[in-house]
């Protein structure tokens, strides 16, 4: 009995065929990006190298990522440059250590450029990636971080989206004051993300984006960016059905309206489903993937492209978006992660975004869960995580390009842990004075976006 037991587990062993493909799944070569790697063992001894990894390795610790906040004031012992004999006017070459236009510099202007590129409004975790992959996120982020400007055309963009979001939050707040909206007011920047991700995706030839959010902004995503039509959200808001007359339904709830639609940019178009979210936040993730899965098995593309000299791309695009507190505290999530690579599974990578509102409900961060960031999960699957001050969009949209690259790069997952906060608490009904008064004392000193002459002040400078 226990060699037919045997005889049958060897024979199911091999139906796997991960070791060189099959319908479904494709074999993804190595990325090899030949960075001069002869020169590392002796950067290991110099220590300009070695300040510099400090940085990379703990910079975000005492970066200003926290809109409610000053920046921290801790001290790290691996960012004292006298811990590494670095003197106070010493110069020093960054050739093969710092991914900048310049190859001297004075060691004070050096800590300078450090601070700005990893201690400023983006804060990168990456140790804990692949070598290739490390080498590969430190060029591009210190090359965002210094040489990166936003064209006019994108910034009139940008705050012409943000206006829309606003003006809609403004006037659902004076017109429908009673109806739970779940706004995106103090996470606005959370637009500036979306934007950018479907101009990314445009340029980059994509077909499909998927997206799971859930209720926070949801509404101010459909009727901006995705053009759904408001009129069809203030009958629902009256109490009418999003269903024709003559149909015998009620419909969904406000905060799970859906939609399907278009986007075009430089005339390319790329097709956006956001898919019907259940108010159980976290269940969509699955579905998300299970569905850019099914998407890319009816276009007969990446694993299941019958030719396998073509190179394995991925034009269909997952994001999940997750709540700070449901993202560290629901198993759905580690377990829909944790298939991300997995071979039959993989939709190379999803594009992650935690709209971290620094509280669940009206749990604080720290009785919520026991790790540091709500984003820890991500290094499981060793992915990088990308903080960003929700208070900064354009930081937003350097953040969000650089996850993207990544995306495309390496077809694996990226998370963007955006730090913001909730205006009104949980909904607009909602008092949070009361179960987190310090909380919001902070946040009702936070000046808004349009306020008045700002606007104007602000396109005057953007058109010169």
């Amino acid at each position: 009995m226990s060699r037919i037991v045997v005889s049958l587990f060897k024979c199911h062993a091999r139906n796997y065929h991960s070791h060189r493909g099959i319908y479904g799944f494709r074999i993804q070569s190595s990325t090899d990006l030949n960075y001069g790697i002869s020169s590392i063992p002796t950067n290991y001894t110099n220590k300009v190298y070695q300040i510099t990894e400090a940085f990379r390795s703990n910079g975000y610790k005492i970066a200003n990522l926290n809109p409610l906040g000053e920046p921290k004031s801790i001290y790290l012992s691996s960012l004292d440059p006298l811990n590494y004999g670095l003197g106070s006017n010493e110069r020093i070459s960054l050739s093969g250590i710092l991914h900048s236009n310049k190859t001297e510099i004075n060691s004070e202007d050096f800590l300078l450029m450090l601070k700005r590129i990893y201690c400023d409004k983006i804060g990168v975790e990456f140790q804990h990636l692949h070598e290739n992959e490390k080498e590969w996120l430190a060029r591009e982020f210190e090359k965002i971080q210094l040489e990166h400007t936003m064209p006019c055309e994108e910034k009139k963009d940008l705050v012409n989206e943000l206006i829309k979001s606003q003006v809609f939050d403004n006037f659902l707040a004076t017109k429908f004051a009673t109806v739970k909206r779940y706004g995106g007011e103090g996470a606005e920047s959370m637009i500036a993300f979306f934007l950018e991700v479907f101009r990314q995706s445009c340029l980059d030839g994509l077909k499909d984006i998927i997206i799971g959010i859930p209720h926070r902004g949801r509404l101010n995503l459909l009727t901006g960016l995705l053009d759904f039509p408001p009129v069809v959200m203030f009958k629902k808001m009256l109490g009418f059905s999003e269903f024709p007359a003559g149909i015998d339904a009620t419909g969904d709830v406000l905060s799970h309206l859906t939609d399907l639609t278009e986007y075009k940019y430089k005339d390319n178009l790329v097709q956006i489903t956001l898919l019907p979210n259940p108010s159980h936040l976290e269940a969509i993730s699955p579905v998300v993937v299970g569905y850019a899965r099914s998407r890319l098995q009816s276009l007969k593309l990446a694993d299941y492209v019958s030719d396998s000299a073509n190179e394995l791309n991925y034009p269909v695009l997952p994001i999940q978006v997750h709540g700070d507190a449901s993202f560290s505290g629901q198993g759905v999530v580690m377990e829909t992660i944790a298939m991300s690579n997995v071979p039959h599974y993989s939709v190379g990578g999803s594009i992650h975004l935690i709209v971290n509102n620094q509280i669940g409900f009206t749990t604080p961060q720290e009785r919520g869960r026991s790790s540091p960031h709500c984003s820890d999960i991500m290094k499981m699957i060793g992915a990088p995580v990308i903080h960003v001050n929700g208070d900064h969009p354009e930081e937003v949209l350097k953040a969000t390009r650089l996850a993207f690259s990544y995306r495309q790069k390496f077809k694996k997952d990226v998370m963007i842990d955006l730090q913001c906060f909730r205006r009104w608490g949980h909904n607009e009904l909602d008092d949070p004075t009361f179960t987190n008064p310090m909380m919001y004392k902070v946040i009702h000193s936070c000046k808004v976006f349009l306020t008045n002459g700002i606007l104007i002040q602000e396109f005057s400078l953007i058109s010169t």
